[in-house]
């Protein structure tokens, strides 16, 4: 499941949604046509036209996509997918565009690697440093994900980034339940804060996951509702349950 309560106060800055809307777009891993992706700013425009919505183009070491949905109106978390010299990856996210346009100048173009397009010349220590000096959310994505994107198992310096990191990944949709659930344990573990998203390169993946998030919204809402319809509880007991079913979503 989503873990929508374990979504950090970073974000609220971005909207103003209230607790009787009944469907908001949220999603905080997407790739566009500046990187590896086939999603356009004329196709957000239309999918999210009428839609309440908050999302994040993370494209790899590039931000031109986030620059033009910004541009274009689009209520986006500035941000990028940033990728270390060994393939390691974080997502990191900014306040204002002014922000991530900075640090993207000053920090990451002129260490791009020259044909590695998800790559730097920079570890993941490098960038850990300088980002600690700036008003930023930082998320591991896919941190059990396929292959190379496996950190759990081939980056031996995985506890030590956990560390210093606000947040991991604990959906993304192009991974199986199995390896999201093992996110959701490691966050946990390290009581970090969580973030989600399609992860989406081509439209159908981003589609399918705005089908899978409107049935988890619903389902985090109609728990939630019938917490608070329950009967008159001691405030001990109703504290433990709201709890459990937080733990639950």
């Amino acid at each position: 499941m989503i873990e929508f309560d374990k979504l950090s106060d970073f974000f609220s800055a971005f909207y103003d949604f209230k607790p009787s809307d009944e469907f908001i777009y949220l999603d905080f891993h997407l790739h566009t046509t500046a990187s590896d992706g086939y999603n356009t700013t004329p196709f957000f425009l239309e999918f999210l036209k009428d839609k309440k919505h908050l999302i994040s183009i993370t494209d790899h070491n590039e931000i031109r996509g986030a620059v033009a949905v910004s541009d274009a109106g689009i209520n986006n978390v500035p941000g990028i997918e940033l990728g270390c010299e060994d393939g390691f990856e974080i997502l990191v996210y900014f306040r204002q565009i002014q922000e991530l346009e900075e640090f993207y100048i000053g920090e990451v173009e002129g260490n791009r690697h020259p044909y590695r397009m998800a790559r730097t010349n920079k570890d993941i220590h490098y960038f850990l440093d300088l980002l600690e000096e700036r008003a930023c959310h930082i998320s591991i994505p896919h941190i059990n994900g396929l292959a190379q994107k496996n950190y759990l198992k081939n980056k031996t310096y995985i506890k030590s980034v956990l560390k210093r990191v606000d947040a991991v990944e604990t959906y993304n949709h192009a991974l199986p339940k199995r390896r999201n659930i093992n996110a959701q344990i490691i966050r946990n573990r390290y009581e970090l804060e969580a973030t989600f998203g399609s992860d989406a390169h081509i439209n159908r993946e981003l589609l399918s996951f705005y089908r899978l998030l409107n049935q988890e919204e619903k389902l985090h809402q109609r728990l939630m509702d019938n917490l608070y319809k329950l009967p008159m509880i001691s405030g001990l007991a109703h504290k433990h349950l709201i709890h459990m079913i937080k733990k639950r979503t």
